[in-house]
């Protein structure tokens, strides 16, 4: 089971639901992979870092981490869900 640590950004695009985002993410991939908040110490497979624009080059580096994706709009889902499929 591969662990996925999940951020969520501030919230700049209200007409975005990050948290619907991520319930299709989590309900896609629950099979293969563990979401969860990142937990200090922790390594993860991936980052999953879910926000609402492509304005902020903050990548939550402090976080250990062998891959980080960006899911900002709710195109990017499917290609996000075959990303952690294919860890």
């Amino acid at each position: 089971m591969r662990q996925i640590a999940v951020k969520f950004c501030g919230g700049c695009n209200p007409g975005y639901d990050r948290g619907a985002a991520y319930q299709q993410i989590r309900e896609a991939v629950a099979d293969c992979a563990a979401l969860s908040l990142p937990a200090p110490g922790q390594s993860y497979d991936a980052l999953l870092i879910i926000r609402g624009c492509t304005g902020c080059p903050y990548l939550y580096e402090e976080i250990d981490a062998n891959e980080r994706t960006l899911c900002v709009k709710r195109d990017d889902i499917p290609e996000v869900i075959e990303k952690i499929r294919t860890l």
